[in-house]
């Protein structure tokens, strides 16, 4: 009976080390395998890595290498600039704006990829031609921009293997397979304990089993970081290192999380067993190393423990010793922990005994329980909070690689659209500095704007037929002539008449949309060339978010939808609500960066509503001199609604004097100076109760409407 009994005790020990043995290893495997399906499936946390290794020096030069030398290949005239290419390359690619190209492009590329679509490039950063052909036709004049853009794009997109969408689908069966292993992994370090005659010594197993473990996955990081290195291409070294990073530096950290969790473990597992087995002997450091010292015993783990030691140190040096000086933290940890559980447990009691010196009975029993309540208490949680991360996937993605600013500032990235003030200009198109555009009430063109610091365009477009001296209105979007004499007053109107009839009767070419005021005989700008400026612009400053508020004049919602497409500008419209804004922080992250409304039709087209409908809110805007809007007695009356409901989220700010034909840019050093147009905007946001969105002026460089717009937004510089 005894012999059976002793049997079947070492029949229970020998499965409990079995089972603990196996929990371990599936606990490996679910780790890798959550992080290897993570890696695959999440889009996001996918193009930060990605982005993340483009941030890395050696990948900047890397690209920049590859750049310089396609263009200069697929270009004779460029040979003799290459050093001058590969030094523009290398800005280029480090810059913010790349960075954010390339990350909607990944972004967007795996989307596809794990939606099951099949999609045309892998990698298509098109965007960037925006950002290189200018320099490089600069560089080499007999280069035409056709060329250069689409050698870029070639040098730039990456083609899907084959097998793109069959790698998704293992990831996903790996993602699964992983929570069933981490199941197992529980359930089978549960029925070790259970059988267990001594749970103490078998938790301890599975702590010290989860530390080799974590250790073994992050040796496999450090040796692989370092093959990578070696085996890549000549000179490519560096690159491939920074790639493998980021890449598998996430299950570097997540297998850290592992290996601390079973110090911690086997920690208060050795504390709690040197407290029940070894009652009466010495506690902390010195009976923390005794389980240790015991388990070094033998003569062989030594020996063996060496020789892998000395083999690895003698192949891979660093590497070895990178792993060496984690698995003493990982043991000073552990140690550190069996010493304070332990003191614990041997204080609690003495306490219990000066307190209870009567009732030695129920003394001991408190003892025995605060001994096994406190170390496993502590194990629990350490497990708990290292799965927690693994299973979430805490800690292995790379930093987000937004902008840190929106609109210039950290801090207006958390606040709402409604909730910031953009400086603004009136008749935007309307540049002095445009040859034959009469009349014009702007120091610089749309490109010089948004450089210069405006973020709200007030447009007018118009459908006209482009001639050799002007653009010739389509009359049927040219208004009735008593309302353009009282928009434009009787001498330009007499002035576009008169050159309507030099053009002649018959209007020549293909019909366009221009931005012209009235008129687009007095002046007009392309569209399609505006909105190319501006999609330069956003692509370049991938923090800035623009209002454009649209006059359409005729001009039908489907062709400004058009023209958007044409223009590129498609991915970086405002698609959301008109009555709930996000903040701009979460427009700059979506890159949805650009808010369009209408004036007068906006059809079924979502993202472009009519501004006065329900969305805008504005001001009177026919002051006819710079006392109407600086008197003290006439400003309240400056404020008072014009179009648009009470309840619209948006309050356009019009202030310019209308001196029409003629704007004065006197009259805008008036109105526009900061201390006389902050006292309007505060004086206007008290009335109508809402924060000037939009400051729209004339003559933008006259007076300080950024610092007006700076001061209402609360900031400082």
């Amino acid at each position: 009976m005894e012999r059976s009994t002793l049997k079947r005790a070492e029949g229970h020990r020998t499965a409990s080390r079995l089972l603990a043995a196996v929990a371990v290893l599936l606990a490996v495997l679910a780790l890798v395998l959550s992080y290897a399906g993570r890696a695959v499936l999440r889009s996001v946390p996918f193009a930060d890595r990605a982005t993340a290794a483009l941030r890395d020096s050696a990948v900047q030069a890397d690209v920049a290498d590859h750049l310089a030398n396609g263009l200069v290949q697929g270009n004779g005239d460029l040979i003799a600039v290459r050093p001058l290419i590969r030094s523009v390359a290398g800005a280029i690619v480090g810059s913010p704006a790349f960075a954010a190209v390339f990350h909607r492009a990944v972004l967007e590329a795996h989307q596809a990829v794990v939606e099951k679509q099949r999609p045309k490039a892998l990698l298509n950063v098109t965007d960037a031609t925006v950002l290189i052909q200018g320099v490089l036709q600069r560089l080499a004049p007999k280069a035409t921009a056709t060329t250069v853009s689409q050698r870029v794009v070639k040098l730039l997109t990456v083609q899907p293997p084959a097998a793109v969408r069959d790698v998704v689908d293992v990831a996903r069966g790996l993602y699964k397979l992983a929570w069933l292993f981490g199941a197992a992994a529980i359930l089978c370090a549960l029925c070790a304990l259970w059988l267990s005659a001594h749970p103490a010594a078998c938790g301890r197993q599975i702590g010290i089993g989860l530390v080799g473990g974590g250790l073994l996955v992050v040796a496999i990081y450090i040796v692989g970081l370092a093959v990578v290195q070696q085996t890549a291409p000549s000179g490519r070294g560096p690159a491939a290192g920074a790639v493998w990073r980021v890449l598998a530096g996430g299950l570097r950290t997540q297998a850290l999380w592992m290996a601390g969790a079973g110090a911690v473990v086997a920690g208060a597992a050795s504390a709690w067993l040197r407290a029940t087995e070894r009652e009466g002997q010495p506690v902390g450091w010195r009976g923390a190393l005794a389980p240790l010292r015991n388990s070094l015993s033998s003569g062989w783990i030594v020996s063996l423990l060496a020789v892998v030691v000395g083999v690895a140190i003698l192949l891979e040096p660093t590497a070895t010793l990178n792993v060496a000086a984690i698995a003493a933290g990982l043991l000073i940890l552990g140690l550190g922990v069996a010493g304070l559980a332990a003191r614990v447990t041997a204080s609690a009691p003495a306490a219990t005994r000066a307190a209870h010196e009567q009732v030695a009975t129920a003394s001991r029993r408190a003892r025995r329980g605060v001994r096994v309540v406190i170390p496993v208490a502590v194990a629990v949680l350490a497990l708990a909070g290292a799965s927690v991360v693994i299973a979430s996937g805490g800690g292995d993605g790379a930093p987000a690689p937004t902008s840190s600013k929106c609109n210039g500032y950290a801090a207006l990235c958390g606040r709402r659209l409604n909730q910031v003030a953009f400086p603004a200009t009136h008749n935007s198109f309307g540049s002095v500095t445009i040859p034959n555009f009469l009349f014009g009430q702007q120091d610089g063109t749309i490109a010089d704007q948004l450089r210069f610091g405006i973020r709200g365009l007030l447009i007018d477009t118009y459908y006209g037929f482009s001639t050799q001296q002007r653009v010739r209105t389509d009359t049927t979007s040219l208004p009735e002539r008593k309302t353009a004499i009282a928009e434009l007053g009787e001498p330009a109107v007499k002035a576009a008449e008169s050159i309507c009839d030099r053009l002649g009767s018959q209007p020549t070419g293909a019909r366009g949309i221009y931005l012209c005021h009235g008129f687009c005989e007095l002046g007009a700008v392309r569209l399609g060339s505006v909105l190319a400026d501006l999609r330069t612009f956003l692509l370049a400053n991938p923090g800035e978010v623009v209002i454009i508020v649209n006059q359409d004049e005729g001009v039908t919602p489907a062709d400004i939808a058009a023209a958007f497409h044409q223009a590129g500008l498609d991915p970086l419209i405002y698609r959301g609500s008109f009555d709930h804004f996000p903040t701009l922080g979460d427009m700059v992250d979506s890159d949805q960066r650009i808010v369009v409304m209408a004036e007068n039709n906006a059809d079924d087209i979502s993202w472009y509503p009519l501004a006065y409908q329900h969305a805008l809110q504005e001001t009177p805007f026919k002051f006819k001199s710079t006392e109407a809007l600086t008197a003290a007695d006439t400003l309240a009356n400056t404020c008072k609604p014009n179009r648009g409901p009470s309840s619209a989220p948006l309050f356009l700010l019009n202030n310019w004097v209308d001196t029409t034909p003629v704007p004065r840019p006197s009259n805008a050093s008036v109105v526009n100076g900061y201390a006389t147009l902050l006292h309007r905007a505060q004086t206007c946001e008290r009335i109508r109760h809402r924060l000037a969105n939009l400051v729209a002026v004339d003559f933008y460089r006259h007076g300080d409407v950024l610092g007006v717009a700076r001061t209402l937004n609360g900031l400082t510089g």
